[in-house]
């Protein structure tokens, strides 16, 4: 499966130092102080400057995300800065997303790299998942696996932080750390292989809800053999996966419904789960869609829907694409008989080694059907197929001519 890249999650975090960590925990907000009930009640004391940079914080959450304000990543990244440099550190994590992906400014990956990093040595779990994600692609810094395993796997379990308001608060810990850790184990990714560890870690983030990781369980629960077999839990893993519309997973899932042991397949249940696959642009989908139309398995027979299958995935290079739909051109199911087009079928099909398909050129051939009438190819074809093991081409060709029509009136008596 194609690793998934996930460059940020937004958990609730937390973080051991702070530059107002010797403050108390104050929850009221600079503008819920001083703007009580939407009007201005004086200071009286001026405002420190950690609630000045607070509040300055507040207001470009507003215009990141576009809340009571327009949407303005300019405006946003300008107040995040100031509260940066007036030592907000948790401000550095936006920054971070902000040059990361160029909202507001010019995409810059070495100084998002450098923002997260600041919150990171702080026990942000959101900012140590995206180092370690940097890290393991090489974004904005040399790639170091190594590295990047370490910080992923800081950032897999619970720790604490502090939140603007110097409060501590518990994070939870990264499911999608914990998938890469696991995929790192499992293909010895900066770390020595090892597929229980991979197991282990896969159970923990598919117990999180991640669909990944489900999906990367049920394999592994099917066909490694360090993993002891469990049909049926590998079985509800993949639901679980093709339940969040994780395409691969679903699938899956129809083949096993589809091709599973007697006592599971479910043709309906596996056609259902190809329709789903399908909208998601899985070929392999769309095929087992026109094979099951073609064999009425699943749902009702229906040749023209089968047709139509076939033609949207024709070039995608599935070898039984072009038989099946050279068998349905040949023999007219659902459509007009057309040798012509089921010629080229069968010789796409033929270049696959499909015994089939040469044994259907030689009738063509033989019988002149759209094709003008050629024995010496007909013999040729049935030969490839009589070597790739189809019987019925032998006996076919024992019955050709061994003689050009010419040559009979030599024979023929005065």
């Amino acid at each position: 499966m194609k690793i998934k890249k996930i460059s940020c999650i937004l958990t609730s975090v937390f973080l051991i130092s702070s530059s107002y960590a010797s403050e108390d925990c104050i929850k009221k907000d600079f503008w819920s102080t001083w703007y009580s009930q939407g009007s201005f009640k004086g200071f009286g004391l001026p405002p420190i400057k950690a609630e000045i940079h607070k509040a300055e914080y507040q207001l470009a959450e507003e215009y990141y995300q576009g809340k009571r304000v327009s949407k303005n990543y300019t405006k946003a990244r300008e107040l995040f800065s100031s509260a940066a440099d007036g030592g907000l550190d948790q401000a550095n994590f936006r920054l971070g997303l902000i040059h990361h992906y160029g909202q507001g400014t010019t995409k810059n990956l070495p100084r998002a790299f450098n923002y997260y990093l600041v919150l990171a040595e702080q026990n942000d779990i959101r900012a140590q998942f995206n180092i370690g994600l940097m890290y393991r692609y090489g974004l904005g810094t040399d790639k170091n696996l190594t590295e990047a395993f370490n910080w992923f796997y800081r950032s897999a379990s619970a720790q604490e932080k502090v939140d603007i308001n110097n409060c501590s608060v518990e994070q939870t810990p990264s499911a999608e750390s914990q998938y890469n850790i696991a995929q790192m184990y499992h293909y010895g990714l900066g770390i020595d292989k090892d597929i229980k560890k991979a197991f282990s870690w896969y159970e923990k983030a598919a117990k999180n809800n991640l669909k990944e990781a489900q999906f990367n369980l049920a394999k592994l629960l099917l066909e490694d053999n360090i993993i002891e077999l469990n049909f049926e839990r590998a079985i509800e893993s993949y639901q679980l996966a093709a339940e969040q519309g994780l395409a691969e997973a679903q699938f899956n899932l129809a083949q096993l419904l589809h091709y599973g042991p007697s006592y599971f397949q479910n043709h309906r249940r596996a056609y259902k789960w190809y329709l789903k696959a399908a909208a998601q642009d899985s070929k392999e989908a769309i095929f087992n869609l026109a094979l099951m139309n073609q064999y009425g398995r699943g749902t009702t027979q229906n040749y023209i829907s089968a047709k139509k299958y076939y033609h949207q995935i024709e070039d995608q290079n599935i070898p039984e694409t072009y038989i099946n739909l050279g068998f349905i051109y040949h023999y007219g199911l659902g459509t007009p008989v057309d040798d012509r087009k089921a010629v080229g079928y069968f010789q796409q099909a033929s270049r696959y080694n499909f015994g089939e398909a040469d044994f259907h050129l030689g009738i063509i051939y033989r019988d002149g059907r759209g094709v003008s009438k050629n024995l010496i190819l007909a013999e040729s074809f049935f030969q490839k197929a009589k070597e790739k093991g189809i019987f019925e081409a032998n006996q076919i060709m024992n019955t050709l001519a061994m003689r050009e029509p010419n040559d009979v009136k030599l024979f023929e008596l005065p």
